[in-house]
């Protein structure tokens, strides 16, 4: 029978246990074989230990799971609402009036963060009514479920009957396998629902079998008084009702909610139609405990996206056997950190895809390339020219930050709940000295390289670049076929010219750094963004320069005035030149994003010597990503989505006022956000 009909017809509900165990009996391992040919190509041509670290395993899980697709749809963002009676507890910095007045906002507004970060990926955004306490029959493009008007409070007695878990459950399965029926194979699950994640971390408290102090948090921002209280609920909710931590139904029945019992739904259906799911914060973590206690094949198809700032997400991540690949400090559940997994798993999977196709193929990505060749003269720079850009770094604008930082705090969510994308929009605004950046700001990647040989090389250095066949070595060049290709596909999809400079052997310190200074100013005269990063076709030089300025320990491992003096030859230069970009690009007041390890720890001795300097620096990898990533210019470019990421979230996202919701009465919120 059709999911639908059963659904409706009562006298089939006592049945809905069988067929979710049916199911959940159906779900096969995913198909390791599929991604192993693939693999194995790719790593001829990109070695993992120097190219694309944990973003190959995403792109391989997703193989195993999928197969390769004829056509690649966008994700679907998936946001599930429905209220917790235990809200009636007090335990949240805002009413429970604001789960209705959130829903409104996502389907009549559209200013949610959900409607933000689905708009960044360009992903299907769907959102169903499990419980929500109000009308919305009236509201358009929702999925009008409603098994009950929000859970009992979980704090007095079972928070759902065990047919209405179930219900929740079947919903969540049936809405995956008719996305995979219309081609779509990534899910991203989100969540409203004030005080649901009193509802999670009784859950995980209750299946990971800690307690409850450790799983626990904040949640919306509230209050340490309004924490304690909240403790003594979750504490509460498992006194009262004894969930069994080996039955995921009885935990959701007993202290869950309608809309983490969909999610626990969306990823066992995900699990039967060979879809994959990627979590986002702390509630869908919960919600994957449940859905891999009731079937554990499901957590095959399961893919972390950040780590959050709930106390009870890392414990949840670990139960279920995931690494997250970011932290960015959100404290928010409505698929914003999967949106920006789902985006790095896209664009991977098209660069690996791009690598394995044929060499004439891949040389129409390096005709995209746009090379700028070092001039063949010597410069002699005098002490003028380090003092203006010295002496005259500009300040950032603190009048448009303080702008920037009033509609931040008033968009329509718990306040400083997007940590550091939040950050990154006010570092951007005080650059540019405008407190609403728009989307499609101008930006661009350029990368140092160096070609060992050049129409100016002598004889013997011309002969070295041949090998004994009489082969033209690649390695003498700045970059090879297939890291142009990876770097070029992600520069594509972040809307950005990739750029490269090339020096050569045969110029001075002082030649690349007037190089890489020539570029950083041109570039930055006409583009708010600049990702910088090193390349060299050999990558083990370039990894060699951050091993040998930065330490075990992570400290600069030499006196800032002769640094240079312990690289090699072919070091110097190529540090000379980032030098001279670093400082030019930031100088004129651009945000200066940072790619590999060896760009960052020329940027901390650049700090040193002008730390003002580090205003317009955003580090990368590992501060907010910890991807491993060694080719050169994806770290940057994963940057540069993340700002544009930012940047939604600033300009789609609607104040409280806008959307017509419910301010905080609780926490640092309280008094600062306006209705």
């Amino acid at each position: 029978m059709n999911l639908t009909e059963l659904l409706r017809e009562k006298q089939n509900i006592d049945k809905l246990e069988d067929i979710i165990q049916q199911i959940c009996q159906e779900v096969e391992p995913v198909n390791q074989e599929a991604s192993k040919d693939f693999a194995e190509n790719l790593d001829t041509l990109i070695p993992p230990q120097q190219g694309l670290g944990k973003l190959r395993h995403m792109v391989m899980q997703y193989l195993s799971i999928a197969g390769i697709p004829a056509k690649l749809m966008p994700p679907v963002n998936f946001i599930f609402c429905s209220d917790h009676g235990v809200s009636a507890e007090n335990v949240s910095a805002y009413p429970p009036e604001t789960t209705l007045h959130m829903a409104t906002n996502y389907v009549i507004s559209k200013g949610a963060a959900a409607n933000a970060f689905s708009n960044f990926v360009q992903g299907k955004m769907k959102v169903a009514d499990l419980g929500i306490n109000g009308n919305t029959d009236n509201l358009p493009d929702i999925d009008h479920v409603k098994i009950r008007p929000g859970t009992r409070n979980a704090a007095q007695e079972p928070a759902m009957t065990r047919q209405e878990a179930a219900t929740s459950l079947l919903y969540g399965i049936q809405q995956a396998m008719e996305l995979k029926e219309q081609g779509y194979t990534i899910l991203l699950p989100g969540e409203m629902g004030i005080s649901n994640t009193t509802s999670s971390a009784a859950i995980a408290a209750a299946i990971c079998q800690v307690s409850p102090e450790k799983t626990t948090g904040r949640g919306t921002n509230i209050s340490d008084q309004r924490l304690r209280k909240k403790l003594a609920v979750v504490k509460q909710m498992l006194a009262t009702n004894q969930p069994d931590a080996t039955d995921g139904l009885d935990v959701l029945t007993k202290v869950g909610g309608y809309e983490l019992g969909a999610i626990a739904g969306l990823i066992i259906g995900a699990a039967h139609s060979h879809c994959l799911v990627i979590l986002d914060g702390f509630n869908t973590a919960a919600a994957a405990l449940i859905a891999t206690t009731i079937c554990p094949q499901a957590r095959e198809y399961i893919m972390a996206s950040h780590i959050g700032g709930e106390a009870g997400h890392p414990i949840a991540l670990q139960k279920l056997g995931l690494q997250p690949i970011m932290k960015l400090d959100i404290k928010l559940g409505e698929a914003i950190g999967s949106s920006l997994a789902a985006d790095l798993l896209i664009n991977g999977l098209a660069a690996c895809l791009n690598v394995l196709k044929s060499d004439v193929e891949k040389f129409a990505y390096v005709d995209r390339v746009q090379d700028i060749m070092i001039q063949p003269k010597s410069v002699q720079l005098t002490d003028k020219t380090f003092d203006f850009y010295t002496k005259t770094m500009p300040p950032l604008d603190k009048e448009a930050m303080n702008q920037c930082q009033q509609r931040l705090d008033n968009l329509a969510k718990p306040i400083y709940c997007l940590g550091n994308m939040e950050k990154i929009v006010l570092q951007l605004s005080g650059i540019i000295g405008d407190a609403l950046p728009h989307v499609d700001i101008p930006k661009t990647m350029l990368l140092m390289g160096l070609d060992k040989i050049s129409t100016e090389s002598p004889l013997e250095i011309l002969q070295e670049s041949f090998n004994a066949a009489g082969e033209y070595d690649e390695s003498m060049q700045a970059y090879n076929l297939d890291e142009i290709t990876l770097a070029e596909t992600f520069a594509r999809a972040a809307g950005t010219k990739l750029q490269v400079g090339h020096i050569s052997l045969n110029h001075s310190q002082m030649d690349a750094f007037e190089f890489g200074r020539q570029q950083g100013e041109e570039l930055a005269l006409h583009h708010a963004i600049v990702g910088l990063g090193l390349v060299d076709s050999r990558q083990e030089k370039i990894q060699a320069i951050a091993q040998e300025l930065i330490t075990p320990n992570n400290q600069l491992r030499y006196d800032v005035a002769d640094f240079l003096n312990h690289l090699d030859k072919q070091q110097q230069l190529l540090v000379s030149a980032m030098l001279g970009a670093l400082v030019a690009a930031a100088h004129n007041s651009s945000m200066v994003i940072l790619d590999d390890a060896a760009t960052q720890a020329v940027a901390r001795y650049a700090v040193k010597m002008l730390p003002d300097l580090e205003d317009f620096l955003l580090p990368v990898q590992p501060q907010l990503y910890q991807l491993d990533i060694q080719a050169p210019g994806l770290v940057a470019l994963a940057g540069i989505r993340l700002v544009t990421a930012s940047l939604h979230m600033l300009n789609d996202m609607k104040t409280f006022a806008e959307a017509q919701v419910a301010v905080a009465n609780d926490g640092p919120g309280k008094g600062i956000q306006k209705s």
